[in-house]
């Protein structure tokens, strides 16, 4: 666990504002915590049973002065084996989450997703690497990754029309992965988990108590309502809407995000 380092006050509460975390590498400690509606805690992850195939992991940073961060990610499980929607903070949680699914779950990860390029969505990846996961993201994200100094993934997804086409249809099945168009960032991606009623809307989603959209400095600001609109259209069945911040929501969650964005 990092030490206790001291933040300005106000980077500090610029960074909780924000709806997805970019943690400065040298201002932070990591900690576990144990939030309320988390089912079981393992190392420094708590994790979540959404539905049988489903189990969402959270990780928490804890910003000095302010409390710990949540961020939400999933592990889906697919027969003998479980894919991973985005890592945990850093390495060390990653690889918690990946023990979890193989000695808990009996299904370990052999692919994960990220879903756009920010610390607490990919902060992981050295993690997956590793332990021999293939990681894929948005060809925006591993650039972008990349102008940030962080690891990219291993291989780029392919789109047409908004869908996830090529080898990551059958790799990364059952998911359906979409590209809505730049909102909370250029990249984002947002997933959908067949058989189920279950979408993720990644940082693109506000939980429905949230009062602003959050840091927009990496934001595609025109274009964020269309984003979130293209969200719901795309999983028109999803009533339970999960979102790296905020506990499930409903798809109230996206109404008003829509709600937020058109304010901007």
């Amino acid at each position: 666990m990092y030490p206790a380092l001291r933040v300005p006050v106000i980077a500090a509460a610029a960074l909780l504002l924000g709806g997805c975390y970019q943690a400065p590498r040298d201002a932070y400690r990591l900690a576990e915590t144990r939030e309320a509606y988390a089912s079981e805690t393992f190392g420094e992850v708590v994790f979540s049973r959404i539905a049988d195939n489903v189990v969402m992991h959270t990780s928490t940073l804890d910003l000095p002065g302010m409390g710990p961060v949540r961020s939400n990610g999933l592990i889906v499980i697919a027969g003998q084996r479980s894919i991973l929607v985005d890592t945990a903070w850093s390495d060390a949680q990653t690889r918690n989450i990946l023990d979890y699914a193989a000695d808990v779950l009996g299904a370990p990860v052999g692919d994960a997703i990220v879903t756009h390029a920010h610390q607490d969505k990919m902060g992981g990846i050295g993690a997956l690497r590793a332990a021999g996961v293939t990681s894929w993201a948005h060809p925006l994200t591993n650039s972008e990754a990349i102008a940030q100094e962080m690891l990219p993934a291993d291989r780029a997804l392919a789109f047409d029309n908004g869908w996830a086409i090529g080898p990551a249809q059958n790799r990364l099945a059952p998911l359906a992965i979409h590209y809505p168009g730049g909102g909370h960032t250029s990249d984002n991606i947002a997933i959908g988990v067949t058989g189920t009623n279950i979408a993720f809307g990644g940082c693109l989603i506000k939980g429905r108590d949230a009062k602003t959209l959050g840091n927009l400095a990496d934001a595609d600001v025109a274009n964020y309502a269309s984003a979130a609109r293209s969200f719901g259209a795309a999983f028109p069945a999803a009533d339970t809407i999960l979102v790296s911040h905020s506990p499930p929501q409903d798809r109230r969650a996206i109404a008003h995000t829509i709600a937020l964005a058109e304010r901007l």
